[in-house]
């Protein structure tokens, strides 16, 4: 089967080519992957609004030999709630980064994937403790890719450890400090 239906969060976008952009997007079904949105740069594609970082969609992946390719696209959530508020965003970018920097590519994970929904309903919710919730799900995640023991927590920063994994930096850390 070529084509396959997947549910994801948008991570990150690059513009590739003239025309294109190189969506990654964090999957229930796939884990992490690099898809080919063709054409979503013009001012006329449909497929633009559906594809904006952190939206909650459904995609319709044709797999081709270099990338797969976003042939259909529906936003199931797009988390506007958030997005108008820049602290959110802030967190957003941060989930968002060190997710796209951690997890393997085309390696599922549906209880991070679940992890995450969860994370994001509980963001949605006034009164929350926005920086609590982040912290505690990059714990739980480094608890699921096995790097701390369960129960364990990490005796640097969260990020500071995340970022000895990973060796590179979190940009976003920075946006936050700044907010």
């Amino acid at each position: 089967m070529r084509n396959s239906k997947v549910e994801g969060i948008i991570l990150r976008r690059i513009s590739f080519g003239e025309a294109d952009k190189l969506v990654t997007v964090f999957t229930k079904e796939l884990g992490k992957i690099k898809a080919l949105a063709k054409g979503i740069r013009r001012i006329k594609s449909r497929r633009a609004p559906h594809l904006e970082l952190f939206n909650r969609v459904e995609l319709v992946l044709h797999h081709g030999k270099t990338f797969d390719i976003i042939t259909e696209a529906k936003i199931v959530n797009d988390l506007s709630g958030l997005k108008s508020d820049l602290k959110m965003s802030g967190y957003l970018f941060y989930l968002c980064e060190v997710i796209d920097k951690i997890l393997p590519e085309h390696q599922p994970h549906p209880e991070i994937f679940r992890l995450l929904l969860s994370t994001l309903s509980d963001l949605s919710n006034l009164g929350v403790d926005a920086q609590e919730k982040v912290k505690k799900f990059i714990v739980q995640l480094l608890w699921n890719l096995g790097y701390l023991p369960k129960g364990e927590y990490p005796k640097l920063g969260v990020t500071d450890f995340v970022e000895q994994i990973v060796e590179k930096r979190i940009r976003s850390k920075k946006f936050l400090e700044e907010i």
